[in-house]
């Protein structure tokens, strides 16, 4: 009898127990998971906040992401596409979309009229007489706009005075040194404006402002480039470069997303085959200098030869692309030169001036990669660096190379995004190495590491990626700021 009560009692009650147990609110059992956080007053406070220790933040874009048009014409040449454009690409596009080759005439000096018109924050696709627009960087704009972050050039919300996001948009085709120059000159200019903000508003005059940098894939390159080096040029002289940290004068933070610091293998891939979606051709894709400057890190072995896997390939060495016959150095290329150079009639003069081409982009890319491999000397003590990736995407991680053919091979995956490496990102100097250590070390000193489950561009829309970028940017001091919170200190024990 007392077992058949005690059953029944079972039955009834212990599963409402239970239950009682693992519910969310006051539970110390809970294992509920939840699509959003909770705001609360105090982060309320921060997202209202508008002042002098609230940092202005930029976004510095990745590869293919500002609008490009063409300055002589006005025409959208890459942002606004059409049904057409996933199969096929015009001629008229195919020119205004690469980087003029000039034999002899150094990388720097060359120029054409299609310049960067505005981050590309939707992709605009036109089909059957319909518009679509698909997010780009929007969603990271979002997410800024969400912690009280005011996008230029969009309606201020209520209680807010001024901008203090801003998106730098630069030419992704070319060198990103070059970029990183730009990006000085438009820091400058914003700093200006928030000077001139802060002196009417408040009353503070020549504010020394400094700025959140947020640098997605290859923005993050030129923001880093920046800060070590500044305006600085590669030197000509084949030595290294000696990290200044320039851009620290200006750089408070640098939050690197999902960044190619040591490279990755589908530049390469893609200027041996070209890209399928939009469908570029290898000697297209092969007039661009930032594809050799996002190279696999030549100390990761990504690319190895086919009957010999232990010797790796020099993928900086011209006459290792003319023999394998890889993007600029493919002879099937004939009718695409004739696209790219409708100027020069002889065949044989094409062929060398993309020769000429490729050998100038190998070895200013080389050069870049050094000077981003150096071992940097402490950072100042106000620069903070901190990086994001994702780590649940299978990702190329090497490939090898048939000797007489040129074809690539992809042979090992890895985690990532699905385009970059984990331990790329990281720039994991383990990678690639035979000797084993049980802790990754990095030419880069991060100050922190944030693992994230998402793609190439999915990092910007995963829930702990918004949580943990608006508490860092709203909540966390910096060096220059802790005494905001020494004086608070003070005064509350006083």
């Amino acid at each position: 009898m007392l077992k058949n009560i005690f059953y029944v009692f079972s039955l009834a009650v212990i599963p409402v127990i239970l239950a009682g147990c693992g519910s969310a609110e006051g539970s110390y059992t809970s294992d509920a998971k939840f699509s959003a956080s909770i705001i609360g007053k105090l982060e309320q406070k921060a997202i209202a906040y508008e002042g002098v220790y609230r940092n202005p933040v930029i976004i510095v874009h990745g590869f293919l992401g500002s609008n490009m048009l063409d300055k002589k014409t006005g025409k959208n040449v890459w942002g606004k596409f059409s049904s057409e454009d996933g199969y096929s690409i015009s001629d008229e596009k195919m020119r205004a979309l690469s980087i003029p080759m000039e034999k002899l005439k150094p990388l720097k000096d060359i120029k054409d009229d299609t310049v960067p018109n505005g981050a590309l924050n939707t992709v605009e696709v036109n089909f059957l007489g319909m518009t679509f627009k698909e997010n780009a960087y929007l969603n990271l704009v979002n997410v800024l706009h969400e912690g009280g972050f005011q996008l230029e050039g969009a309606p201020l919300d209520p209680g807010k005075n001024f901008y203090d996001l801003f998106q730098f948009s630069y030419d992704w085709r070319r060198d990103l040194q070059e970029n990183a120059v730009k990006l000085h000159e438009y820091i400058l200019e914003k700093r200006k404006y928030i000077q001139k903000q802060y002196e009417v508003l408040y009353g503070v005059k020549d504010f020394d402002v400094q700025f959140d940098l947020i640098g997605h894939s290859m923005g993050g390159l030129v923001s880093r480039y920046y800060l070590l080096y500044g305006t600085a040029d590669l030197p000509e002289d084949g030595e290294k470069p000696n990290i200044t940290w320039a851009g620290s004068k200006y750089i408070d933070r640098l939050i690197i997303l999902g960044t190619p610091n040591a490279g990755y293998l589908d530049t390469l891939l893609e200027m041996q085959k070209g890209t399928d979606l939009p469908p570029f051709p290898p000697a297209l894709v092969g007039t661009w200098l930032t594809y050799y400057q996002m190279l696999p890190d030549p100390s990761t072995i990504s690319v190895v030869y086919e009957h010999d896997q232990n010797q790796a390939v020099d993928i900086y060495d011209f006459q290792v692309w003319v023999k394998m016959k890889w993007g600029l150095a493919n002879p099937a290329q004939t009718e695409v030169f004739k696209v790219l150079l409708p100027d020069v009639k002889d065949p044989v003069e094409r062929r060398l001036i993309a020769f000429d081409h490729l050998k100038k982009c190998l070895q200013r890319a080389k050069k870049f990669k050094e000077a981003m491999s150096v071992l940097a000397t402490p950072p100042p003590d106000d620069v903070k660096l901190y990086l994001v990736l994702g780590n649940a995407v299978k990702t190329t991680r090497k490939a090898t190379v048939n000797e007489k053919t040129g074809e690539l091979k992809v042979i090992e995956y890895g985690p990532g995004d699905g385009k970059v490496l984990a331990s790329s990102a990281m720039y994991d100097e383990r990678e690639g190495q035979k000797i084993w250590v049980p802790f990754f070390y990095s030419p880069i000193a991060w100050n922190n590491i944030i693992q994230l489950r998402a793609a190439h561009m999915g990092i910007t829309t995963d829930p702990a990626f918004r949580d943990n970028i608006l508490f860092l940017l709203n909540c966390v001091p910096t060096d220059r700021h802790k005494g905001v919170v020494d004086g608070y200190r003070t005064n509350k024990q006083e």
